[in-house]
């Protein structure tokens, strides 16, 4: 509960400040929590390990670790400040869309669903909001948090602005079919194993438990498969829109999850490779132990 309550404080002092001094504020609070969570610590640099490879410095891992630590931070100065932004100044000023008209205006415009697979990376909190300008509302599933009081308050921030955001349940999956077949945006997150479908894929080198959600609902309902990545860019918001992905369907519904899966993770390493510091993922990616995945 103490989550929720520090989350309030937050929203109310915190995110009334100008978003300057909340970044500066922000990057202080990402090196104090590098120096004093070991165990988080430990468990960044494990993930940087991955990215970076085995040539890597151990400086190297490191500056990329403390990096993480203080796009964290910020990414949750971006959550309070979303009920106050201004959406259309943020877009003219801030954020800059690479692909939106090519790749995803297009389906929309034809009244096609649209999946919008992302990462933990960069600002997907301030992306996702960059669509409101264009037109465009999003159904976002999200991971569930508790305690639910929370998860309803984090959801709440994120659906201040237009869009609407529900935790992960068969109830909001359901929800996210039916949007898609009206010819809706579902946004969606395909690089942690948090809730739903998953397999056991290789992940930059090595097997992990990766979602395959995003690419199950897209063989389901039809919809086009968009990967969408974000920058933090001194200020400013990069999101890099990829071409969709053309799903292969060879008859065996699990190889084509897998291989479509894996067509995405692909994509994603070439931008984490770019940017590893741009990865707001405290967890331990690669400690789970092989098993049965849930379907």
């Amino acid at each position: 509960m103490w989550k929720y309550f520090a989350l309030l404080i937050a929203l109310h002092t915190l995110g009334r400040l100008p978003l300057a001094v909340l970044y500066r504020i922000c990057d202080l609070a990402g090196e104090l929590l590098f120096l004093l969570a070991p165990r988080l610590r430990r468990r960044v640099i494990d993930n940087m390990r991955h990215v970076l490879g085995p040539a890597a410095s151990r400086g190297e891992v490191r500056r990329a670790a403390r990096k993480v630590f203080r796009n964290v931070a910020r990414y949750y100065a971006d959550l309070i400040t979303i009920p106050r932004l201004d959406v259309r100044e943020f877009y003219e000023r801030r954020l800059h869309y690479w692909g939106f008209d090519e790749y995803i205006a297009p389906a929309l415009g034809e009244g096609r669903g649209v999946i919008v697979v992302s990462c933990h990376f960069g600002s997907p909190e301030l992306a996702i909001q960059g669509l409101i300008p264009l037109g465009v509302k999003a159904l976002c599933l999200t991971e569930p948090l508790s305690p639910p009081r929370l998860s309803r308050l984090v959801d709440r921030l994120r659906s201040s602005q237009g869009h609407t955001f529900l935790p992960v349940s068969v109830g909001s999956v359901k929800a996210a079919i039916r949007y898609l077949k009206r010819g809706g945006l579902v946004a969606l997150m395909g690089d942690r194993d948090v809730e739903g479908p998953r397999a056991l894929l290789p992940f930059l080198g090595q097997e992990t438990y990766i979602p395959t959600g995003p690419v199950e609902l897209a063989m389901r309902t039809g919809a086009v498969l968009v990967p969408v990545f974000s920058y933090r860019r001194d200020g400013r918001i990069e999101v890099v829109v990829e071409p969709p992905l053309d799903l292969e369907r060879t008859g065996s519904v699990e190889e084509d999850v897998r291989l479509n899966t894996l067509r995405f993770l692909h994509c994603f390493e070439r931008h984490l490779r770019r940017d590893p510091g741009q990865w707001i993922v405290m967890e331990a990616i690669w400690d789970s132990q092989p098993g049965e995945g849930r379907r």
